[in-house]
C-alpha cells in the first residue's frame, strides 16, 4: 500500500467512564486521535433483530502504525458521521507498517 492511498480522515474514540452529579457512572466516548486512512467497503448484511430489520456494513480501515498503544477492540471509528465498532485489529508489515481495522456499522 502506498501512503498516497490514505486519503480519508478518520477519528478514533476510546470509551470513558465518568461519574455524574449523583455519583452514577456513565459511559461515553472521547477522542483518542485522528488519522489518515485507506478505506475499503467489504459489503454488508441484513437480518432481523428483536422483530426489526437491521442492516450492517463492514469496512476495512488501513492506517499507519504510529504510537497507537491505547487502541483496543472497544475503540470506535467515526467516519462520515457514522460509528464503526471494531471487530478485528491486524498488524500488517511488522511494527513499522500498517494496521488493518475491521469495523461494522449497524443501522
Amino acid at each position: 500500500m502506498q501512503i498516497g492511498q490514505m486519503d480519508r480522515r478518520v477519528a478514533l474514540h476510546n470509551p470513558t467512564r465518568t461519574a455524574n452529579g449523583y455519583g452514577e457512572l456513565t459511559d461515553s466516548y472521547s477522542l483518542y486521535t485522528t488519522r489518515w486512512a485507506h478505506i475499503l467497503w467489504k459489503g454488508g448484511s441484513e437480518g432481523e433483530v428483536n422483530r426489526k430489520i437491521q442492516g450492517a456494513s463492514k469496512v476495512h480501515f488501513y492506517i499507519r502504525n504510529q504510537d497507537l498503544g491505547s487502541l483496543t477492540l472497544l475503540t470506535k471509528i467515526v467516519y462520515d458521521s457514522k460509528d464503526y465498532f471494531l471487530e478485528v485489529i491486524n498488524e500488517l508489515d511488522g511494527r513499522k507498517g500498517y494496521i488493518e481495522l475491521i469495523g461494522v456499522n449497524k443501522n
